[in-house]
């Protein structure tokens, strides 16, 4: 046999060992082969240690992995501590009588706009409550510009649009709290419209009335 050819056998037998050293490492890192996870703590690296959603769990008397909260436990980011602007009132628990949010022209338009999507099928675009639902049978609400409404807090407007009340539907899965708010600010532009008198109207406006 040549040299070349003694050389070359020598090569593939020390490639062939090296592949067979590889192996047994890996081997030794994966420990037993088994479709079982191991009972003891280890550093296997087929069976990491874990509990999955729903799985069944030996630690815990019920057996359940997933467990109940403790009580009062609050979800990252919900903790909405704003009574005010979340609930609508006070650290006592009445209802606030001055808006949570800045209310500009935009304010306004945005509200009038959420207000005519949801409220104005029943209240109509004025509040008077005489809207397109009301014509199919369903009961009247209350018109905005009745004085016990217009003394209402705005708290209490907010509440009544989250909340609901007597045949009126909650919103609060429907509209987010700042638009609630918007409307909150529309409603109270919409009654004053109706008790407006010409100081309300700026000077440089009167002219067209």
């Amino acid at each position: 046999m040549s040299i070349m050819k003694r050389l070359m056998n020598a090569r593939t037998v020390q490639g062939a060992m090296i592949a067979a050293l590889a192996l047994a490492a890996l081997a030794g890192c994966r420990g037993e082969v088994s479709r079982e996870p191991p009972v003891h703590l280890n550093q296997n690296m087929d069976f990491q240690d874990k509990y999955k959603p729903f799985g069944q769990s030996k630690i815990f008397d019920d057996a359940r992995t997933m467990r109940i909260p403790p009580r009062g436990t609050v979800a990252r980011g919900f903790l909405k501590e704003d009574d005010a602007l979340y609930r609508g009132q006070d650290d006592e628990g009445n209802f606030v009588s001055s808006m949570p949010i800045a209310v500009d022209m935009a304010t306004l338009k945005w509200g009038q706009e959420r207000y005519n999507i949801y409220c104005a099928p029943c209240h109509d675009k004025t509040g008077s409550g005489k809207g397109v639902v009301v014509s199919r049978g369903l009961v009247p609400p209350p018109t905005y510009h009745q004085d016990r409404l217009r003394a209402m807090p705005v708290g209490e407007l907010y509440n009544v649009i989250s909340n609901g009340v007597r045949t009126m539907p909650a919103y609060r899965h429907q509209i987010p709290v700042e638009d609630r708010w918007a409307i909150v600010a529309y409603i109270r532009a919409l009654q004053r419209s109706q008790f407006a008198s010409a100081s309300d109207v700026p000077e440089d406006k009167r002219g067209s009335l």
